[in-house]
């Protein structure tokens, strides 16, 4: 039998810790896990730019099922100026997401902000893996007693 909604929610935000790039936070129907995982700016030599991009997952709780469902949601933007002019991007996901990112980068000067604060020098970049924020979370839910939620092939097949 699965845990009450709150006690899941505590597994869970026990989880917090400054050591972590993201933090989890209790919702009125689950769990949302928020990772910022890029906030940069740097001056090149032919050029500057700034780089942004977050992570959100939001977990859906049914303490009468002892199920949860992800819902997932990432935003990545960046602008560049050189002797070619001003360039911008930005990308929006919404769905299930397997993603890894590694990214570092040299400048004349950087500044990048994390949670423990504001960093400068002259190397800068980011690392991001949804696995990261994804299994703790799992692994403090299926102790609670939850486990994923079946969609209508799953129940269909027994899967």
């Amino acid at each position: 039998m699965a845990e009450s909604m709150q006690d899941a929610q505590n597994r869970v935000l026990a989880l917090n810790s400054d050591d972590r790039p993201f933090f989890y936070e209790p919702t009125a129907v689950g769990i949302r896990a928020t990772w910022k995982y890029a906030d940069q700016k740097w001056l090149g030599f032919f050029g500057a730019g700034v780089r942004q991009g977050s992570y959100d997952l939001y977990v859906t709780l049914d303490p009468d099922d002892g199920t949860w469902e992800f819902d997932e949601t990432s935003a990545d933007a960046e602008a560049t100026v050189n002797a070619d002019g001003l360039h911008g991007e930005k990308k929006w996901q919404s769905g299930s997401q397997k993603s890894f990112t590694l990214n570092k980068s040299f400048a004349l000067a950087s500044e990048s902000t994390d949670r423990q604060g504001t960093h400068t020098g002259q190397f800068f970049g980011y690392r991001f893996d949804t696995d990261e924020i994804k299994q703790p979370l799992i692994d403090a839910l299926t102790a609670a007693g939850y486990s994923r939620k079946k969609g209508f092939l799953g129940k269909l097949f027994g899967g």
